[in-house]
């Protein structure tokens, strides 16, 4: 009867260590779902952001002067084109499916932080315009000059913040997907799958 319970008792811990081993692998549907969802609300952020600055640039202009109201101007007519950008992005992701193959989710993830790297580098460059757009403007006392270099500073400082946000979230999530694979091995000539116990 010991032996019975010993092998009783040894069967259901290697068989609880399966289960738990199997858990752990990677629900590639949900992280798929996951994945489109935080690049939706990365978009819909992008829209909000967008909206109020194209309402207080809009009331902004009209009613103040100076490089106030170019500030003000800038930042509306900017958000245009940020919000037709997340208008298109939320668009797009909506209609993606979550039901993809691993190397495909793979793709996706890698493309979508090369493109968030990509808009950093950007978004510097932005800053950096807007920095020599004001300058320029004290110089040769432009309001103009000075209100569009202010907003590009702080357009191109908020887009630089989503950006790497967006891109540590989304690496996270990539390298937690990478890290589950290290538990399969293929040489050529077999696949092989461990678990830990």
């Amino acid at each position: 009867m010991k032996n019975f319970l010993f092998a009783f008792l040894l069967i259901q811990f290697l068989f609880s260590g399966l289960l738990i081993a199997q858990t752990t692998q990677p629900d590639l549907l949900q992280t798929n779902r996951d994945r489109i969802a935080m690049n939706s609300n990365g978009m819909l952020v992008l829209g909000g952001w967008a909206v109020t600055n194209i309402a207080i640039g809009s009331i902004g202009m009209s009613q103040t002067s100076g490089n106030i109201k170019y500030f003000h101007q800038m930042n509306a007519a900017w958000n245009t084109v940020n919000l037709t950008i997340a208008g298109f992005g939320y668009y797009g992701l909506r209609n993606q499916s979550p039901d993809i193959g691993l190397s495909e989710t793979l793709t996706e993830f890698h493309n979508f932080e090369k493109i968030l790297l990509f808009n950093a580098g950007l978004d510097v460059g932005y800053m950096a315009i807007g920095a020599y757009l004001w300058e320029r403007g004290i110089r040769t006392d432009s309001e103009r000059l000075r209100g569009y270099g202010q907003s590009m500073i702080l357009q191109g400082a908020f887009l630089f913040v989503f950006d790497g946000i967006l891109y540590f979230m989304s690496r996270a999530e990539s390298s937690r997907l990478i890290e589950s694979l290290n538990n399969i091995q293929f040489t050529g000539n077999a696949l092989s799958v461990t678990f830990n116990f």
